[in-house]
C-alpha cells in the first residue's frame, strides 16, 4: 500500500504527463484507469501545473473515511490536497482521487452534456444550451461555449456576467484571459523563427541572450526552455506576491524579474513546469526580432491567424468586451467567500507563459489556421502540435491545451473534426470541466 501511495506522491513532485501516465499504468484499478482517456489523464497533468507549478508535498496523512490525503504545496502559493482511494484488500491499487484547491474539487467530472455527434445542428444547441445553463445557474460556470465541427461553428453561446459590478453579461464575443494557452503561441512565434532558420532547438541561451544575468543558465538550449528541462525560476513565489503587479506590464518586465534569480536546477537534469521558461522564450523572441515579444505574437501569429480580437491587454486599464477575472482563492479561501476581482493576484499584463486575452472565436481561428498550415508548414505545425504531420488535405491531430489560474481558466479541445473552446472568468476548473465532458461526449465512437 505505501508503496503505491509514495509512487503517487513521487510522480506530483515531478510532475510530467510521462511520469503520471506510467503511475497510473502501474497504481490504478482498471477501472480507474478507464474513467479517464490517456488525453485527459495529460490534460489533468497540464491543469495541476497551471494551478500549482512545481509541487512540494508536505505531509501524507490517513483518514478516518479511509482514504489518504497528499498535502501539497505549489511554487504559485496555491495549496490543497490529493485524496486517494485505495482498494480495501491486496494488492490496495488507486481506485479513485479527487483534489482538493480553494475548497473546491478540481477532480470532479462534470455531468456528462445529454449530446452526441449524430445530432442534428438545431438538437444540438438546444442540448447544449439547456445542459450550461443549468451549470451558470448553479454558479459552477460563467464564460462562453464554442463548438466546432470540420472547424466551422455549430454552438456559440455566453453565460454569466463579464463584470459584476456593473452587471455587465458576458457574449460570444467576449475577450478572457486564456492563461497558459499562451504557452503555444510563444511556441509557434519560436517555429516562425526557426523555419526562417534564426535559431535552432540547441542554441544556448548564452548565445542568444549573451547578457543573461544568470551565468549558470546560458547553457540552457532552447529545446530546454520548450520542454521545462531548463531550470530557470518561477516568478510565483514571495517576492511575486510583494511586488506592485502594476510594474509587471510586458514579458520584458517578467524578464528582468526572472532572469537574475537562481537556477532550481542544472539545465537538463530534470523536468519541472516552467513559467520562467517561456518568459525566456519571449526575451529571445524579442531580441531576434527587433520588436516587443506582444508586437511580434500579434503581427506574426494573432494577424496570420485572423485573430482579431486577440491581444496582450492591461488588467488595470481592459478595453471594452473584456471579461474581468474572479476568484474566491488567495486569503480566507473558500467556497463560501464572497467572489473577488483577480486583478491584483497577477501582473498588470502577461507574458510569453501566459496571459493573453482571446475570445473563443479567436482561438477556434488559431486551430484552424495551424491545421490549415497559414502559420507554418506542416512539418513545422506537427511539431507545434506534439503529432506527427498530417497527411495533405487532412485536419488531423490533437491539441489539447489549458490555462487557469485563480479568475480565469480557459480549454481548447480538438482532434481535427470537433473542436470545443471553453472560457471562464472563475477559478479553474469551471472551463476544464466543461470542456473536456462536451469533447468526450461528442468524440465516442
Amino acid at each position: 500500500m505505501r508503496a503505491r501511495i509514495d509512487a503517487f506522491a513521487a510522480a506530483l513532485t515531478n510532475l510530467t504527463a510521462d511520469g503520471y501516465e506510467a503511475v497510473a499504468q502501474q497504481h490504478f484499478t482498471p477501472a480507474m484507469l478507464a474513467r479517464r482517456s490517456a488525453a485527459e489523464r495529460r490534460a489533468l497533468v497540464g491543469r495541476l501545473k497551471d494551478d500549482f507549478g512545481a509541487i512540494t508535498v508536505r505531509g501524507i496523512q490517513a483518514r478516518p473515511d479511509g482514504t489518504v490525503s497528499i498535502i501539497v504545496r505549489g511554487s504559485t502559493g496555491a495549496e490543497g490536497r490529493v485524496d486517494l482511494t485505495l482498494e480495501p484488500a491486496p494488492s490496495y491499487r488507486i481506485a479513485g482521487i479527487a483534489i482538493e484547491l480553494g475548497g473546491a474539487d478540481d477532480e470532479a467530472d462534470a455531468p456528462p452534456p445529454p449530446v452526441t455527434a449524430s445530432m442534428t445542428t438545431e438538437a444540438l444547441g438546444t442540448a447544449l444550451d439547456g445542459y450550461l445553463r443549468g451549470q451558470a445557474e448553479a454558479g459552477a460556470f460563467s464564460g462562453t461555449v464554442l463548438v466546432a465541427r470540420d472547424g466551422r461553428v455549430v454552438f456559440d453561446k455566453a453565460y454569466g456576467l463579464a463584470d459584476r459590478t456593473r452587471a455587465a453579461a458576458n457574449a460570444a464575443s467576449t475577450r478572457f484571459n486564456v492563461g497558459s494557452i499562451n504557452k503555444i503561441f510563444t511556441k509557434t512565434a519560436i517555429a516562425r523563427l526557426m523555419a526562417q532558420g534564426r535559431l535552432a532547438l540547441t542554441d544556448t541561451v548564452g548565445a542568444l541572450l549573451p547578457d543573461y544575468p544568470n551565468r549558470d543558465a546560458r547553457a540552457a538550449t532552447v529545446d530546454q526552455l520548450l520542454t521545462h528541462q531548463a531550470g530557470i525560476a518561477d516568478f510565483f513565489g514571495p517576492a511575486f506576491n510583494a511586488a506592485p503587479k502594476s510594474q509587471f506590464r510586458s514579458n520584458a518586465d517578467y524578464y528582468r524579474f526572472v532572469a537574475p534569480q537562481p537556477l532550481l536546477f542544472p539545465p537538463g537534469t530534470r523536468r519541472q513546469y516552467c513559467n520562467g521558461c517561456y518568459i525566456v522564450l519571449g526575451q529571445i523572441v524579442e531580441r531576434l526580432a527587433g520588436v516587443p515579444y506582444e508586437r511580434y505574437v500579434a503581427e506574426h501569429v494573432f494577424g496570420p491567424a485572423g485573430m482579431t480580437g486577440a491581444g496582450f491587454f492591461h488588467a488595470d486599464r481592459l478595453p471594452p468586451g473584456v471579461a474581468i477575472g474572479y476568484t474566491r482563492r488567495g486569503a480566507g479561501a473558500g467556497p463560501g467567500v464572497e467572489l473577488r476581482s483577480n486583478e491584483t493576484m497577477h501582473g498588470a499584463a502577461g507574458s510569453g507563459a501566459g496571459g493573453a486575452y482571446a475570445s473563443a472565436a479567436d482561438l477556434l481561428a488559431f486551430d484552424n489556421a495551424l491545421r490549415e498550415g497559414r502559420l507554418l508548414d506542416a512539418k513545422m505545425t506537427a511539431w507545434v502540435m506534439g503529432s506527427e504531420q498530417a497527411a495533405p488535405g487532412t485536419r488531423a491531430g490533437g491539441l489539447g491545451i489549458a490555462g487557469g489560474a485563480p479568475g480565469l481558466n480557459a480549454v481548447i479541445e480538438s482532434e481535427g473534426m470537433w473542436t470545443v473552446v471553453v472560457l471562464a472568468n472563475l477559478d479553474p476548473p469551471a472551463a476544464e470541466r466543461l470542456g473536456l465532458a462536451i469533447h468526450r461526449q461528442l468524440s465516442k465512437r
